[in-house]
């Protein structure tokens, strides 16, 4: 019984810090940033895969390949509905080049084969932790991203082809655990699963 009561007493001092806490931000509804990482989660997955399988042919038709990977941006936007709680929608950007050479020279190009993913998810946002200066959250993000791959054959100058693909495919993301440090402006970082960058870090203000 005495240690229930000591329980109880502990939690009473504890909820109005909390609830203070989580009122902090109440004046500022808006918030917008712009973010950066390496790679997304299907990112990594699609480009391992192709990698993969190009340096297995590489290596049986010796004939060289190198891949180019240009990072994964992002745009984002929330509107706080509870101090706990934040709706909005996030965009973003990455795309990686594959290159194959007729030998291992890597003198004479024979194709380049160029993937993007553009992704448009709306978001949910829970924020536990909700100081002045720091927030600590969890979000979860469902959408679609639009698929687009070309190909271009231009082993010569007579003989150039370009070939391309496009579709769209349901996106879903998680983000275990998101920090961000400032008031009105704020930095940012941020792990993700999915179809944002693994791991990020951005700038973005409120307002």
């Amino acid at each position: 019984m005495k240690k229930f009561l000591i329980s109880v007493l502990c939690i009473l001092l504890f909820v109005p810090n909390c609830v203070q806490a989580q009122h902090l931000h109440s004046d500022l509804y808006n918030g917008i940033g712009l973010n950066a990482g390496p790679v997304s989660g299907m990112g990594a997955l699609i480009y391992g895969s192709v990698g993969f399988w190009e340096a297995l042919g590489s290596g049986i038709s010796k004939k060289a390949s190198k891949m180019d990977m240009y990072g994964h941006y992002g745009l984002h936007y929330y509107y706080q509905v509870k101090p706990w709680c934040q709706i909005g929608v996030k965009a973003t950007v990455e795309s990686m080049k594959m290159t194959h050479f007729t030998d291992t020279t890597r003198l004479v190009i024979k194709d380049q084969y160029v993937m993007s993913f553009i992704t448009l998810m709306p978001s949910v946002r829970f924020t536990y932790l909700n100081r002045p200066w720091v927030r600590l959250y969890s979000g979860i993000d469902v959408g679609c991203s639009y698929l687009f791959d070309s190909r271009d054959r231009a082993s010569s100058k007579e003989d150039n082809e370009e070939s391309g693909n496009n579709k769209f495919l349901f996106a879903c993301n998680i983000s275990p655990i998101g920090l961000e440090v400032g008031k009105k402006f704020y930095g940012l970082l941020e792990t993700n699963i999915g179809y944002d960058s693994f791991v990020k870090i951005g700038i973005g203000a409120r307002f």
